[in-house]
């Protein structure tokens, strides 16, 4: 089989992202989360993830050390990404602003926060590295630079971007056309996700294959978005995918 590759994973959390943040809630619903994915697919438990980052220190042949930092480091990088945000308090907070008009402003707030997060986001990969293959150290400059893309874009002038997909109903959008933007994801890069669960963590590369698929799911999404009453969604969309590609060894390919 295949191996996933970020762009991938990227495309799947927005996917979710873009169809559970209409709902406003004191924490993030794992049920509705694994409701959204392949009916057959389950979800690693902790331990099973602690299981296959061992194995992929060792794989690499990382120092003895390794795993144990590598695990230390992802409990560090979650409680940064707790500490930057409170997931109910932010969809509280939104909900309050749409009325008014200020969504604007609670996204300044939390774009203000975003050096941190990439900050936690360097530490976290820099100790993870020893348990990456060399082909995955290529990659991870690319990686962190898709990343940083995809920040600055949700962060244009303050989060005025992603502001402006709440405001023309970008998340009721994406519930309304859930289907087929999920079909969209299987046309494209089913073969790359597990049909049961995860045993191994993937191989994080990007290769022509990949960016194809890439392009592929980018015409997709947005020519089903584009069947919303409102043309920002699909707009912005399409745009958020031209900047993940900036960042990845995709820019280098012909076309947008």
């Amino acid at each position: 089989m295949s191996h996933p590759s970020v762009s991938c994973i990227v495309i799947l959390a927005f996917l979710v992202l873009g169809s559970t943040v209409a709902d406003v809630s004191n924490q993030i619903d794992v049920d509705a989360i694994r409701d959204r994915l392949s009916a057959n697919l389950t979800l690693p438990s902790m331990e099973e993830v602690e299981r296959m980052l061992r194995e992929k220190c060792t794989a690499a042949g990382a120092p003895d050390d390794a795993y144990e930092n590598a695990k230390e480091a992802a409990m560090t990088f979650v409680e940064c990404g707790q500490g930057l945000i409170d997931i109910g308090q932010f969809q509280q907070e939104v909900e309050a602003a749409k009325p008014t008009g200020d969504l604007d402003t609670v996204f300044n707030k939390y774009c203000r926060k975003r050096s941190i997060l990439i900050e936690c986001v360097n530490t976290f990969a820099n100790a993870v590295d020893p348990c990456l293959e060399s082909e995955e150290k290529v990659f991870k400059t690319s990686g962190l630079d898709i990343f940083k893309n995809l920040l600055n874009f949700v962060c244009h002038k303050d989060g005025d971007q992603i502001a402006l997909f709440i405001a023309e109903k970008g998340p009721e959008c994406f519930l309304e056309q859930k289907d087929d933007l999920i079909a969209c994801f299987n046309e494209t890069f089913s073969g790359y996700v597990p049909e049961t669960t995860l045993t191994t963590i993937p191989k994080l590369v990007i290769g022509p294959k990949q960016c194809e698929d890439f392009k592929k799911l980018q015409t997709c999404m947005v020519r089903e978005l584009e069947q919303c009453d409102e043309s920002t969604p699909a707009n912005l969309v399409e745009s958020l995918f031209r900047y993940i590609k900036k960042g990845s060894p995709c820019a280098n390919n012909a076309g947008r």
